[in-house]
């Protein structure tokens, strides 16, 4: 028996050590075990694709929240609930491990809940506009950690990391099997052998942007039947320096309003559109 306490003290002191020595490598394997349990949940749950029918005779709202953000989740998500409303949040896996990103498990709590996750690559690299090849892995890595973590609805949808898309690329991601691909201002059909555009307006929610503005170009899409993409990043009352975070007061009175008027907008997903 004495032996036996020995041995647990010993196997004790030597995790602590090892928590002290080598804390990365500790917290990476507490985290991939979090993740395991994460994916399991996912694949005994997994989300059934169906076309629900849309009101072609009204206008589309799609809440697009762009790079994950944690307030996303923290803020926009209850908000959304509230009303019965989905968004879809356009991901950069690398940084799901950020604490100002919104992580696996708050992925899978979105995904699980009908919202979608699109694939905005897998590190959302600077200056690759004409490094296609490069991209292109990117938006496979994202692709592939979407798709093994269960989460691969809509891992064929891509977002173009700063909006712009070289016309080779466009041909690269089509021979790949990518489904479409959404710029700053259209979204880009790739259907077999044909290209073809999807037209939308896009609403980018930038700091300054007064929800009157919001609501006042919402107006003017009445009775038009449009498709409308409300462009968001951060969400919050702290203006992060590049105008980028909305408040979510505001965001709240946009939303109130569309609800509101329920019998001219309707709120879908991005995927929902396909």
């Amino acid at each position: 028996m004495i032996k036996i306490k020995i041995k647990i003290k010993i196997v004790l002191l030597s995790f602590i050590v090892a928590i002290l020595m080598y804390p990365r490598t500790i917290t990476f394997l507490i985290n991939s075990i979090k993740d395991f349990y994460i994916a399991r949940n996912l694949s005994l749950n997994a989300i059934q694709s169906h076309s629900p029918t849309i009101d072609t005779d009204k206008t589309r709202i799609l809440f697009i929240f762009d790079d994950g953000w944690k307030s996303v989740y923290s803020e926009a998500y209850d908000v959304m609930k509230e009303y019965g409303y989905k968004g879809s949040v356009c991901i950069i896996p690398s940084l799901t491990v950020e604490k100002e990103y919104i992580s696996y498990r708050e992925l899978a709590e979105l995904y699980l809940d009908g919202w979608d996750l699109l694939n905005h690559s897998y590190s959302h690299k600077v200056n690759l506009y004409q490094n296609t090849d490069e991209l292109l892995s990117d938006f496979n890595r994202a692709r592939r950690w979407m798709d093994n973590r269960y989460l691969a609805k809509s891992s064929d949808m891509v977002v173009m990391p700063y909006g712009e898309v070289n016309p080779y690329l466009i041909n690269q991601l089509k021979n790949e099997g990518y489904r479409n691909i959404r710029t700053s201002n259209n979204i880009i059909i790739l259907d077999g052998l044909d290209t073809s555009y999807f037209p939308i307006k896009a609403i980018n929610l930038l700091t300054d942007m007064t929800e009157y503005e919001v609501i006042s170009q919402l107006k003017k899409t009445l009775n038009e039947s449009k498709t409308v993409l409300l462009i968001l990043h951060k969400i919050g009352d702290e203006d992060d320096e590049f105008g980028m975070t909305y408040s979510n007061d505001k965001l709240k009175q946009i939303i109130k309003f569309i609800n509101e008027h329920n019998n001219d907008f309707e709120v879908i997903t991005y995927s929902q559109l396909f």
